[in-house]
């Protein structure tokens, strides 16, 4: 999953939330690193990458993707999966998504110190540039793909699957739409304690790709 499904998985709390969203930015074993509910936080994002790399609809997507842009297909799913979030947001959820992201960024700004420091460089950015607001936009889309391009060492040219998210449109969407509500609620499940206690979830591997 992206950015903006990790943000809306991670639920309530701070600290669970900042790990949920520094997932990607925080590889190894965890140990001692961080607060017990960041480091939480971030064990429950790698479950969650790999609930979804588990899921048919999540493999019937990147199929359709890997056709031309091969082992890419994981991150450019994961970005219009936060696309379909975006445009169908009140599908799920029963704020908007700009009152969803002004009570988030209100809630994390009090707790940026306890952020990993990869998170902390790129907050500000998450907050105000409208990041997550873009996701709903085919231009947001095309720029994300590009961002992510420029952070990977071949530069790839991601953004050409943003063609590929129009002429392919109906099936990723059914895709997502089959895998996004079991996603929810295994999330909800993480953070109610029924896979594991509170601040004390097994640690998986962290993985590559956007998560």
């Amino acid at each position: 999953m992206n950015h903006l499904a990790h943000l809306l998985l991670g639920g309530p709390q701070p600290e669970l939330l900042i790990g949920n969203l520094a997932g990607d930015f925080v590889h190894g074993p965890l140990r001692e690193r961080f607060t017990p509910e960041v480091r939480a936080g971030i064990v429950m994002h790698r479950r969650i990458d790999a609930f979804t790399d588990t899921h048919a609809a999540v493999g019937e997507s990147r199929r359709i993707i890997a056709v031309r842009f091969g082992h890419y297909s994981r991150i450019i799913a994961d970005i219009f999966f936060d696309h379909f979030l975006a445009v169908s947001w009140d599908a799920y959820v029963s704020e908007s998504l700009e009152d969803f992201l002004e009570r988030s960024f209100a809630l994390l700004d009090g707790h940026v110190v306890v952020m990993p420091e990869g998170l902390q460089r790129v907050y500000p950015r998450m907050r105000d540039g409208s990041w997550f607001r873009s996701y709903a936009t085919l231009e947001g889309i095309h720029m994300a793909l590009a961002h992510t391009s420029n952070r990977l060492s071949r530069r790839p040219d991601l953004a050409a699957a943003t063609s590929l998210l129009v002429e392919q449109h109906a099936p990723l969407r059914e895709w997502f739409e089959s895998f996004f509500p079991e996603v929810m609620a295994y999330a909800s499940e993480l953070r109610n304690g029924r896979h594991a206690g509170r601040g004390t979830v097994p640690e998986l591997p962290s993985q590559g790709g956007t998560g």
